[in-house]
């Protein structure tokens, strides 16, 4: 009965995915708002936009995710979006299992993908996809800016003000009012403070 009842839900939902224009903005508002653990003002989703987990997302006021991305917090997972937070197309939030905290101010560009899990891959003797994962969580502070195709593995912290630049892989913990870029991510220079 319950994969019947999950099956009704998921096509309820396809429905109102693919609806184009403000319509389908505001129709997805309307029906998503009370699936959502919390919603604290109004947000905007594209058409396209697939979400796992709804009951395990917060989302703030001033979102807007953007055409054909994915949001993951199924499988236990957990997502919060802060506050004036734009995800740009094709973009990924992955938190099944794990945690994924967007705080105010943030912003991510295209075909970026922030995962909160990683496969484990120890055993030679095993295949890689048989092993499991691991789970971590994925922190991004106050003011970051994620610019295109950057991804950010598990149990990282972005710090406040902080730029990716594209194409960057964050797999470690980055300090606050840092501009990163490169494969891993390395420091490029800080960030300064304008008085005036």
């Amino acid at each position: 009965m319950k994969k019947i009842l999950n099956l009704i839900f998921q096509i309820y939902i396809s429905f109102f995915m693919y609806i184009p224009t403000g319509i389908g903005i505001l129709l997805r508002y309307i029906v998503y708002k009370p699936l959502f653990k919390s919603t604290d003002g109004f947000f905007k989703i594209d058409f396209g936009v697939t979400i796992l987990g709804f009951e395990n997302i917060i989302i703030k006021k001033n979102v807007s995710i953007m055409k054909n991305s994915y949001i993951y917090a199924n499988n236990g997972g957990f997502i919060e979006i802060g506050n004036n937070f734009s995800m740009n197309t094709n973009s990924q939030l992955d938190a099944s299992n794990g945690k994924i905290v967007i705080k105010d101010d943030c912003a991510i560009g295209p075909n970026c993908v922030l995962r909160a899990s990683n496969h484990v891959f120890e055993n030679v003797n095993i295949p890689f996809r048989l092993q499991g994962h691991d789970y971590g969580e994925i922190i991004v502070e106050n003011d970051v800016w994620i610019a295109s195709n950057c991804v950010i593995t598990p149990n990282t912290r972005i710090g406040r003000s902080s730029v990716l630049a594209a194409g960057c892989v964050a797999t470690k913990d980055i300090e606050p009012y840092s501009v990163v870029g490169g494969v891993p991510a390395k420091l490029i220079r800080k960030r300064k403070e304008w008085t005036v």
